[in-house]
């Protein structure tokens, strides 16, 4: 059985991104659902609002230029970045279910590095939510990406209610007290448009650290600095590539946001069988009468994977021998949970036994932030590749990593070229190169090397 971490909103630190299908640093520009053209800035506020005098001219503010076919383009202060503090690293995205868009960016207050976020829905402003980790440490390589959930759900007078649910996922850097590079995760959670009112942090090396020894392997600084997210190969999942320095090893690691409507499922057929057992129901009809409630309930999976889980509850209770009722419930509820983040989307088999060192995490909703959080999100961590830390050479250093994290590329640009090096059978090839022309430039020979790992 799998392990599950839960997380509780008011025993870790807080803390807030968001996150785009960034490529390789930040993203400066994002297309919304009615083709407009939304592009952030940084720069003074005398530059970027040469007409207006509400706050110093000296200080660096960021601001969001929105461009709509057949209108003028219209700029727009980020109101919490008026002040002194320094603003910069600024990236965006549209996000449709709520029609927003979304800035992250970096600010210094003084010694402390934050990063904060905004959202703009055409109207207002939504409060900025700081993202501190170590307050003093500087942020780097910061990138985020968006999968989106949709739990339905039938009530007794037989109206149908939807329920959105996003998921804004980001990594950054921040420098460790050895001298190296931790890299950092944080999934934000926002249901039917409320953030949930926290967010935890992982460290990565955390999850790759159980399924690999320390190696002596020293890696260029330019690699350690071009970690990657990227979608993953379904709507749910996210992959991040990176080198640890820590550990010596580069990683691809896959985050599944598991539907919200596993955990659902779960946690009625938990109160079911709680609420048949103080019935005195014998075991064998309670394993029954439980069967067919998760059969009756997974109206939203498929078929067979309902039915898998449902034969598998029943048996657990069959043989739940002394467990209490609770003890039993409880049970359950992870069996389900287990079998739901195996069979999800997945099939019957991970990628390379992955699934083997797979972790789940649960996080609830805060309570003392949403007094009527009842939700929680599940997140599976898998560590899908794990090799030793390639050579590089001068230049530009970016990776590639396909959806689903078992095939990855890194690369060195140089003038005249892009050196690379794929990843094989868990070893890297040697060194091969494509070289510029007039059919071939900097952006074209990234675009194949995407192609080269199948990517959408």
């Amino acid at each position: 059985m799998k392990r599950l971490h839960r997380v509780c909103g008011w025993t870790v630190g807080l803390g807030l991104l968001v996150a785009s299908a960034a490529v390789a640093g930040s993203r400066e520009m994002a297309l919304g659902s009615e083709g407009e053209v939304y592009t952030v800035r940084t720069g003074s506020y005398g530059d970027l609002f040469p007409s207006q005098n509400d706050f110093d001219r000296s200080n660096p503010i960021v601001a969001l230029e929105i461009s709509k076919p057949g209108s003028p383009v219209k700029r727009i202060l980020v109101p919490s970045t008026s002040g002194a503090e320094v603003e910069s690293s600024p990236s965006v995205v549209f996000e449709e279910d709520s029609e927003t868009v979304f800035l992250l960016w970096e600010t210094e207050l003084g010694f402390h590095p934050i990063l904060q976020l905004a959202g703009f829905d055409g109207t207002s402003w939504s409060r900025p939510i700081e993202v501190i980790g170590n307050p003093f440490a500087l942020k780097t390589s910061v990138q985020f990406t968006i999968t989106r959930d949709l739990l339905e759900e039938e009530p007794a007078d037989g109206v149908a209610v939807s329920h959105h649910s996003t998921v804004l996922h980001v990594i950054w850097q921040e420098e460790t007290a050895s001298g190296g590079l931790a890299t950092l995760y944080s999934p934000i959670m926002i249901t039917d448009g409320k953030y949930i009112g926290w967010n935890p942090i992982f460290n990565l090396d955390e999850y790759l650290q159980e399924r690999v020894t320390a190696t002596s392997g020293e890696a260029q600084s330019t690699l350690v600095r071009a970690p990657i997210i990227e979608s993953g190969r379904d709507e749910r999942t996210v992959v991040i590539a990176y080198a640890s320095t820590a550990l010596g090893r580069l990683a691809a690691v896959e985050v599944d946001a598991l539907p919200q409507q596993l955990v659902r499922l779960a946690d009625k057929a938990r109160q079911h069988i709680v609420d048949l057992g103080h019935q005195n129901f014998p075991s064998n009809l309670l394993a029954e009468k439980a069967r067919q409630h998760i059969v009756d309930l997974g109206h939203a999976f498929r078929p067979d994977i309902i039915k898998a889980i449902a034969e598998q509850v029943e048996t657990d209770i069959l043989a739940g021998g002394t467990d209490d009722l609770e003890s039993l419930a409880n049970k359950a509820r992870q069996h389900i949970v287990d079998l739901g983040a195996q069979l999800s989307g997945r099939g019957l088999r991970g990628a390379k036994g992955a699934d083997a060192t797979a972790r789940l995490v649960e996080i609830e909703e805060d309570p003392t932030i949403l007094p009527e959080a009842s939700d929680s999100f599940l997140f599976q961590f898998r560590v899908v590749s794990d090799l030793s830390i390639p050579h590089v050479g001068p230049g530009a250093v970016r990776l590639f990593v396909s959806e689903g994290g078992e095939d990855l590329t890194v690369s060195w640009a140089q003038a005249d070229k892009v050196l690379y090096r794929n990843s094989r059978d868990g070893r890297w090839t040697d060194p091969r190169e494509l070289r510029f022309s007039k059919d071939l430039d900097l952006a074209k020979a990234y675009e194949i090397l995407e192609q080269r790992l199948g990517k959408r």
